[in-house]
């Protein structure tokens, strides 16, 4: 008898059957869910991070026209590591990464952090 929730209907298994053992090896070869949409956020959030210490570096050596743009090269990528992150965590894709990717791509964002130690007074 089935209400239309298949959720909750036990298979039908006759007494002496091998069907837990049949279950088991479809369970194993099922397809695993990707993980790379997750470890590419977490690249591009890494990734982030150096663009943006390099542009650091190239700003106090005098290079600003350098500076500058690796620092809106670093915006940008913040805002994709983020989306990235958003994607792999909703749809389960390596979520570790992606939770990761997030904070780092929110706390670490140029712009959140320059506001954050203006606040602060450390600027």
């Amino acid at each position: 008898m089935s209400d239309g929730l298949r959720i909750f209907d036990m298979p039908a298994e006759a007494p002496g059957d091998d069907a837990p053992a049949a279950h088991a090896a479809d369970a194993s070869t099922a397809p695993h869910r990707p993980r790379w949409p997750g470890s590419l956020a977490g690249g591009i959030a890494i990734l982030m991070v150096i663009t943006w210490g390099v542009a650091l570096v190239c700003s106090l050596a005098g290079l600003f026209e350098l500076g500058v743009g690796l620092s809106i090269s670093a915006i940008l990528l913040s805002g994709l590591a983020v989306v990235a992150g958003i994607v792999a965590v909703v749809g389960n894709w390596g979520r570790g990464w992606g939770v990761a990717a997030i904070a780092v791509g929110v706390l670490l964002n140029p712009v959140v952090l320059l506001y954050g130690l203006s606040w602060i007074g450390a600027l």
